[in-house]
């Protein structure tokens, strides 16, 4: 008998010796072999290298073929990180980034500097100094340090979210980021990569979930087929491939105007951010995007603008020759341009609300626009010639906070930046004839302009002729390092022209005759954009002719801006109006004349000079305040509509009225349309929630609980004395006409719960278990439906979320109370 002890408890200690050993075992092969399966961490490597290929292959900046070993590199450091529990979290992230920082530290510097890691450092602090003056850089080494580390920590976070925190969405959102921008900036479209992702991606959601209720299962000792992984993943392969066919094929035209202000918006995160960006990584190895035009708030001077010959608006004007307009730029960066000073787009302006530039000789011209693809912009922009003076629709007046001159018109409505809407422009085009601006003189021999003030309180208006110092200062301004050969072509090209207006001239016939429009360019990193264009290059498009003719001017003390837009376009005879197309987008040249304003000029090869007016040929219009001279945009305004919403002074206006009815209809739309989506969502998830209910329990305890449930919701609650058969008489009200269904439920379901399970009577041994769910299919409908039309829990829902609330509360100063008593 002790012999028998013996053996059964060394019986039972090797047992426990063979489970631990097995246990330690387990763990190790937990480690080593991944649990989750091969074919999962397969399927995050897809996901992760689709989108490092798809970057690859829009070839950004040189180099960017060492992306496939730091992506292998993060993946295998992110396996280690994930599934090792000695070191905390944090340290495991810390690890990360300076393992990313030292790779893209030694990839950079052995592709762009010969492994001279402090001359790497040298143009890393450069770079920082011009993106802190608010400058834009084009350095490649910068963007290929940058892009290295971003693929170290895409892939490492790829892993950690998959195998640490188990959340396989959180890492298809950051690399579904990363692709859709690249994509959307790339100019060959490499949809390819995207379809890899989204199918690699459902792949994963689908194995990952398998995976995760296996694990379940196993824990609750519940059995399943040996092929239901393949089966799952057969199908959801089918199903995978079948929704990216579907969505393949469905129009993808279709823009929302009021959602899609969240990317087109200026100051909206992701425009910020797109701007931000570009203005820290302008690479040069790169042509930009093809696009039907592109107007952000800088003009960067860089290679083929790759213009489409998409239909971008349609406009009916009487007099087809002027050009659209949409935004001015004042600073010379030397490899773009800038306006002096924050531009400012708060002041709103209401709806038929007239502007006036204050120049002399102005004639108005009406045009109808009528916009089919509305180019990409930083602001949704609204386009007319110059000096536009009314538009039909709420805008906006961008201005900077410099010299209060203003910048352009935006539109406050999103719909102008998604197409599809038209609008109305009267702009003040100057009627100055030859004869006239000839007469206007060179700034340095123009009258001083007097002190706004007055003298004894009298305001002082200058003379005609005068130039405001400010507004001269900024449009004469250049960089400090500009090559000094720049101006003397420009004394030489004009040395014997008597005028202002002359020298103008001259400087634009010289570009015009001696310089080849093309857009086979690109400007050299480091390179001053004018000076390789005038004397290197000598050949470019019209955003390098109007730049160097500005340049020009301002060497000679002649304030001269960019001015960008499209031209008139191509004559629709039959339909009588002018098509602008995507390779109209343009830039040209604009001088300012004390008194007439800003003239347009046009110095690019090929295309045609403006037509300047005959004298008279347009009725004089004198106003009582030069061009540009007010000092602020907001003195225009009444002092009423100062402020941010000035619209609530012009409730006279049929349009403004309109304007805001059509801005309350879609804000109701949208508010109508979220109430919507909101119980939609909500009636699935009741449905997923009520077909779930009581999911642990018999069938027939199921339907008696749920019709508990919904008895209860309708204020017809049972008592603790009553039997099942006393609760189920007292619902006969509810279900009118089926009290036999509801007796042969409550039937069932006391056998079932109370009778013994080998006994004949059960109903599992009769075989009436399964005539409940046609039973309930039939009572089901009567519940709900006597739910809705007495819908007593609505009464008791407030109060009982109020008592769980107190509850929480009491409990939150309980725990408060013990910790301090602790402490």
């Amino acid at each position: 008998m002790r012999e028998a002890s013996v053996e059964r408890l060394a019986r039972l200690i090797s047992e426990n010796n063979s489970d631990s050993q097995d246990e330690e075992q387990h763990r190790h092969e937990f480690h080593l072999s991944l649990a989750e399966g091969w074919f999962s961490l397969f399927l995050v490597a897809t996901v992760c290298f689709s989108t490092v290929l798809c970057v690859q292959a829009a070839n950004w900046v040189e180099h960017l073929d060492a992306l496939t070993f730091i992506t292998t590199v993060g993946l295998a450091y992110g396996i280690v990180a994930a599934k090792q529990q000695l070191f905390p979290k944090w340290s495991m992230h810390l690890i990360a980034l300076c393992l990313g920082l030292l790779l893209a530290l030694w990839q950079t510097s052995s592709a762009f500097f010969g492994n001279d890691i402090p001359l790497f450092l040298t143009a890393m602090q450069r770079w920082i100094a011009v993106v802190n003056s608010g400058g834009a850089t084009d350095d490649d080494s910068i963007f290929l340090f940058f892009i290295i580390t971003l693929s170290f920590m895409l892939s490492y976070a790829s892993i950690w979210f998959v195998y640490r925190t188990r959340n396989p969405w959180l890492m298809i959102l950051a690399n579904a980021m990363v692709i859709l921008i690249n994509l959307n900036n790339a100019q060959d479209k490499n949809i390819l990569y995207l379809i890899v992702f989204l199918l690699a991606s459902l792949l994963l959601l689908l194995r990952f979930n398998l995976y995760e209720s296996v694990v379940r299962w196993r824990r609750q000792g519940l059995r399943f087929s040996d092929d239901l992984s393949w089966d799952f993943m057969q199908t959801g392969a089918l199903i995978s491939v079948g929704l990216l066919i579907f969505s393949w094929i469905l129009p993808g035209s279709y823009v929302d105007p009021v959602v899609s202000r969240i990317w087109n918006t200026n100051g909206s995160p992701l425009v910020v951010v797109q701007n931000t960006w570009n203005r820290m990584f302008s690479v040069s190895n790169n042509s930009i995007p093809a696009n039907h035009g592109s107007f952000q708030k800088d003009l960067v001077l860089g290679g083929n603008p790759h213009l489409t010959n998409d239909v971008v608006m349609i406009v009916q004007s009487d007099d087809g020759s002027q050009y659209l307009g949409s935004l001015a730029y004042d600073t010379y960066t030397g490899r773009g341009w800038t306006n002096a000073g924050t531009v400012d787009d708060t002041l709103k302006v209401p709806t038929d609300f007239s502007y006036s530039s204050g120049a002399l000789d102005t004639h108005p011209v009406k045009q109808k626009i009528s916009v089919v693809n509305a180019p990409q912009g930083s602001y949704p922009f609204v386009f007319g010639a110059s000096e536009i003076a009314q538009v039909n629709i709420p805008t906006k007046w961008l201005s900077s906070s410099t010299t209060g001159a203003l910048v352009a018109w935006v539109g406050q409505d999103a719909r102008i930046a998604t197409g599809n809407t038209s609008y109305t422009v009267i702009s003040d085009v100057s009627s100055a004839d030859i004869a006239t601006l000839r007469s206007v003189p060179m700034p340095r021999n123009a009258p001083d302009y007097p002190d706004s003030s007055g003298y004894n309180g009298v305001e002082i208006i200058a003379p005609p002729t005068a130039y405001n110092p400010l507004i001269l200062r900024t449009n004469i301004a250049l960089p400090k390092d500009m090559n000094p050969r720049i101006a003397k072509l420009a004394q030489s090209i004009t040395a014997n022209a008597p005028t202002m207006y002359d020298k103008v001239v001259a400087l634009e016939t010289y570009l015009r005759q001696h310089y080849t429009y093309s857009l086979d360019v690109q400007l050299p990193a480091g390179r001053e954009g004018v000076s390789w264009f005038l004397f290197d290059s000598k050949k470019g498009y019209c955003n390098y002719f109007a730049s160097a003719m500005a340049v020009m001017a301002r060497s000679l003390g002649i304030p001269a801006r960019v001015e960008v837009g499209y031209t008139n376009g191509s004559l629709d005879a039959r339909n009588h109006q002018r098509i602008v197309r995507g390779v109209d987008a343009h830039a040209w040249t604009q001088v300012y004349f004390a008194g007439y304003g800003w003239i347009n000029f046009e110095p690019s090869a090929t295309f045609p000079t403006f037509t300047r007016p005959l004298p008279n040929q347009y009725s004089k219009s004198i106003t009582s305040t030069p061009a540009d001279l007010t000092g602020s945009l907001a003195k225009q305004l009444p002092a009423q509509l100062r402020d941010k919403d000035p619209e609530s002074a012009f409730d006279t206006s049929a349009n403004a009225t309109a304007a805001r009815n059509q801005q309350w209809q879609r804000e109701m739309s949208v508010g109508l349309g979220g109430i919507i989506v909101l119980l939609i969502v909500a009636a699935i998830a009741f449905g997923v929630w009520w077909r779930r209910l009581f999911r642990g329990y018999s069938e027939s305890m199921r339907i008696f609980g749920k019709i508990y449930l919904l008895a209860n919701w309708a204020g017809i609650g049972g008592q603790t004395s009553q039997t099942p058969y006393e609760y189920i008489k007292g619902l006969f009200v509810v279900a009118p006409g089926d009290e036999k269904s509801l007796e042969r439920l409550s039937d069932i379901y006391v056998r079932e719960r109370w009778a013994d399970p080998q006994s004949l009577e059960h109903p599992v041994k009769t075989g009436e278990i399964q005539e409940l769910p046609g039973i309930w299919r039939k009572l089901q409908p009567k519940f709900i439906l006597y739910v809705l039309r007495h819908p007593r829990f609505l009464r008791w829902l407030p109060k009982r979320v109020a008592r769980i609330v107190v509850a929480k509360k009491k409990q939150w100063h309980l725990k408060r109370r013990w910790k301090a008593e602790d402490l």
